[in-house]
């Protein structure tokens, strides 16, 4: 049975020169209007991306959180932003091109903020989701979640507070696995979530793969990662 519980985030800034064990998970905060936004280190998937967004506030918030991931990354990597190599792997995940990948990686943003996973080893997931109204609840839940979680939910009256909660943790398995939200469903004992809740009306979920759960974790609060 997939295991759902809960971390207590202490958020510390990160040191000058990043390392990562092999069972070491780091886990970054962003807050997007303080991240730096560097389209010219984006590369052409991203910058497309990028484009796409109908809104500037969109561009700059997807552009902030893509600087900061390549910026992070390349602390990791001693590289710059630039030659990070962040390739599309199976199913439209991001992730390192390398074989064997050096690192796992997942990014979520929710509007202002972004929550970065990164782990050598073992692929990671990760969802960050603003807690707000949301039509066809009961709908989405019934097309993506699991039978005990549509289950919860009926049970509470389709709850909206707890639909986001369950929502972060399914799209975190989704996404550990390379699957869309709307892919085939990840089945219970493949992957292990953990849910952090950042505050009231903000919910996130991190997970990985069954078994491979990490020995350390690091909370970074990276308001302002530095541009090397």
């Amino acid at each position: 049975m997939t295991m759902v519980s809960k971390f207590n985030c202490v958020w510390l800034h990160p040191p000058g020169a990043l390392t990562i064990e092999r069972e070491q998970l780091d886990i970054w905060l962003l807050k997007l209007d303080d991240t730096p936004c560097r389209p010219d280190c984006l590369d052409t998937i991203e910058t497309t991306r990028m484009k796409s967004f109908k809104y500037l506030i969109g561009r700059q918030q997807y552009c902030s959180a893509h600087t900061a991931l390549r910026t992070i990354l390349g602390r990791y990597l001693n590289c710059t932003a630039e030659e990070v190599p962040i390739t599309i792997l199976a199913g439209g995940k991001p992730g390192i091109d390398h074989q064997p990948p050096s690192l796992y990686f997942n990014l979520s943003h929710a509007e202002n903020t972004a929550l970065l996973a990164i782990r050598p080893e073992h692929e990671v997931g990760i969802d960050i989701e603003n807690v707000r109204e949301m039509p066809n609840i009961e709908r989405l839940a019934q097309r993506t979640m699991q039978a005990h979680e549509v289950a919860e939910l009926e049970y509470s009256g389709w709850d909206n507070k707890l639909f986001f909660e369950l929502w972060t943790r399914m799209e975190a398995r989704q996404k550990c696995l390379g699957r869309g939200v709307f892919g085939d469903v990840v089945s219970e004992g493949l992957v292990e979530t953990r849910t952090m809740m950042l505050k009231d009306d903000q919910y996130a979920a991190i997970a990985w793969p069954a078994g491979a759960e990490p020995k350390f974790v690091n909370f970074y609060h990276g308001d302002h990662p530095p541009l090397y």
